[in-house]
Parts: structure tokens; sequence; C-alpha cells
């Protein structure tokens, strides 16, 4: 007989447990991250033109259209109904619990160690910038045409690239607001 789920642990599974975390980790589907852009081999139509919005803890895949949550991947890959699906991936959070609240304890019993340092200086934008786009952004700007001119309409690819920079700039602040817990 199927256990019956509450309301909690239903969205608890759908909306906490990250999805990159169940596609790479928890269900091991093929992936990379190309450009800055996580990439994964779809479950249904084996397309990689794929995404995931941590936001809403989704993945889609563009070539089928099909979207799906971390239930509906446990189901695809494993092969299991939606009830063992959600069983799966509860035993799972449980001990992601455990092992945070172990992990919690033997920090406040090892308070002796040194506490770890916070970066001394921040990192440049610039910096930042020039790791995305793979070269310097000062001397982007400077091969920049005469700016007095202002172009009027941006070309495709200045659009694509910042879209592409923009991506990489909000995985990174949700990483950091994700790790956030950790100070």
């Amino acid at each position: 007989m199927n256990r019956r789920f509450s309301d909690e642990e239903l969205y608890n599974v759908r909306n906490r447990i990250p999805i990159r975390h169940v596609i790479e980790s928890l269900l091991a589907i093929p992936s990379e991250t190309l450009r800055g852009i996580f990439r994964f081999r779809c479950p249904l139509c084996a397309g990689r033109h794929t995404a995931i919005k941590p936001e809403t803890n989704l993945s889609r895949c563009f070539d089928c259209g099909k979207n799906f949550n971390a239930i509906d991947l446990c189901m695809l890959v494993r092969r299991t109904n939606f009830a063992e699906s959600v069983k799966f991936l509860l035993e799972h959070q449980n001990r992601s619990s455990i092992h945070k609240a172990r992990s919690e304890t033997e920090n406040l019993v090892n308070l002796s160690e040194p506490a770890r340092e916070a970066p001394k200086d921040p990192v440049p934008l610039k910096d930042i910038l020039s790791e995305l786009i793979g070269q310097s952004f000062e001397g982007r700007l400077k091969n920049q045409p005469n700016k007095t001119a202002p172009r009027d309409i941006p070309s495709m690819d200045d659009i694509v690239e910042l879209e592409q920079i923009v991506h990489a700039l909000s995985r990174i602040i949700n990483r950091l607001k994700s790790c956030s817990h950790l100070r």
C-alpha cells in the first residue's frame, strides 16, 4: 500500500532539494557546464539543449519542450512511480539533514579550531567579468570603437554575450546567497 505524503513533505521534496544536486549527485544524469551554462542530458529525448532555473527549482529540455521537477526526473531516471520517487527523495533529504546536524554539532564541539578567515579584499567586478568572458575586461573596453559615438543598436553577438554574462553573474549571486547561511 502506498504511503500518503503530507503537503509539507511534498513541498520540501519539490522545492528544497536543489534541482542541480538531484541531476548531478542523486540521479547521476550526464551533465556539464558550457560557457557558464549548466546542461544535462534529457531523460526523455536525450537532447542536451537543457537548462535549470534555481529560482523555481525546475529544469527544462528545449528539444522536447518538457519541464521537470525533482520528482519528475526521479520517476523517469529511476523508473519508479510517484510514491517511490518521493520516498527516495525524502530519504535523501533526511540523510542530508542528519549529516548537516552532525556537521553543525562537530563545529560547535571544535570551538578550539580557528575560524575560517574571510577573504582580505573583495574581488573587483572587472576581474569577475574577465574570468567570465575569458579576456581582460579593460582590454576589451580599450578595443571598443570611439566611446563618444554611442551605438544605437547593439549587435546580436553583443546581446548574446551580455545574456551569458548576466546568467553567469546570476548563478554566482545565487551560489553566494545559498552559502550565506554558512557565515
